[in-house]
């Protein structure tokens, strides 16, 4: 088994050298984030990443889980919810998620299973993850996470698990083919246990970012950093934290996490199962430049959760 600490720790230089946007564009690298809507000004191109998979020859899978949001400045990110006086975080409900599919997948095949971080203490800027991801060749990068709407946990339609995940049709078509199906694997599971499945979430760019082949880039943050590192990725959310049938049945208890976590580890197994290593090869030319993205330990990305995304969608 593969220490997180000590992977990255070998990798570091190469992750400083990683980078997913030109120059020019650095100063917009987190306006688009996961979940929270783009402020940025349009830009033209993301340049193609330095690294991407092969790093790692190992023949065994390797799995990288990221636990989504963190602390930030002495503040835990990410969607809360007050229900019978228990105050619930999602950056809390992560975490025990994440652990529990290492812990499965650990004990149940020979995988490779990093985090992207150890503690929910911590956070590490979006590109970073997706470097990491693909600086060890991650066959799977999966960010899991927990919802929320506007409103009082009554919203109607506001319920169940979905996955924003690559668009098809344009820039590494077969990739964002793999992530989908792999996204919609881990979201059977989960819905075997009685959550509502909403399926699939694809949004492009609303800031005008294109991918190096002049096609409309992502707008998820892991999605379309994974796309240009060359990696099936994608991000699961569990359930609407302010949703108080989620909440109450899914969201509340350890044995409850235990269960998601699980349910995410039996749809990495069964798709990883029919699906083997990624051989995949981004047919791009990578990005030249060394400007230095910031150190794990440096500054973070938010991951701000705009109404404009966790709006509930009737049409999932």
């Amino acid at each position: 088994m593969i220490n997180f600490k000590n992977v990255l720790t070998a990798s570091a230089s190469a992750l400083l050298l990683a980078t997913l946007i030109s120059t020019t564009a650095m100063s917009t690298a987190w306006a688009e984030e996961e979940t929270g809507p783009a402020f940025a000004p349009p830009v033209s191109k993301i340049s193609a990443p330095l690294i991407g998979p092969g790093a790692n020859r190992s023949s065994k899978l390797v799995v990288v889980l990221d636990p989504g949001h963190g602390k930030v400045n002495g503040h835990y990110s990410g969607c809360n919810f007050e229900y019978n006086g228990v105050k619930y975080y999602e950056d809390e409900i992560n975490m025990k998620i994440s652990t529990y599919t290492k812990k499965y997948l650990e004990e149940n095949t020979d995988y490779i299973v990093l985090l992207t971080k150890d503690s929910v203490e911590k956070t590490v800027p979006l590109e970073q993850r997706a470097a990491l991801a693909a600086s060890v060749k991650a066959d799977l990068f999966v960010s899991q996470h927990v919802d929320s709407a506007p409103g009082n946990g009554t919203v109607k339609n506001a319920y169940g698990v979905s996955s924003m995940a690559p668009k098809t049709g344009r820039f590494n078509n077969e990739l964002a083919l793999q992530s989908q199906d792999a996204a919609n694997t881990i979201l059977n599971q989960l819905s075997s246990i009685g959550l509502h499945n909403r399926g699939l979430i694809l949004r492009d760019s609303q800031n005008g970012t294109l991918f190096p082949d002049g096609s409309m880039a992502d707008y998820y943050a892991i999605p379309r950093y994974s796309q240009m590192y060359g990696i099936r990725g994608f991000i699961i959310e569990h359930g609407f934290l302010n949703h108080t049938s989620d909440l109450t049945s899914y969201l509340s208890t350890e044995e409850s996490y235990q269960a998601l976590g699980e349910a995410d580890a039996k749809g990495i197994i069964e798709y990883l199962k029919k699906a083997g290593k990624s051989n995949f090869t981004p047919n791009v030319t990578p990005n030249t430049d060394t400007t230095q993205v910031p150190p794990v330990d440096g500054t973070p990305a938010s991951e701000t959760k705009g109404p404009e995304a966790s709006a509930p969608q009737t049409n999932s």
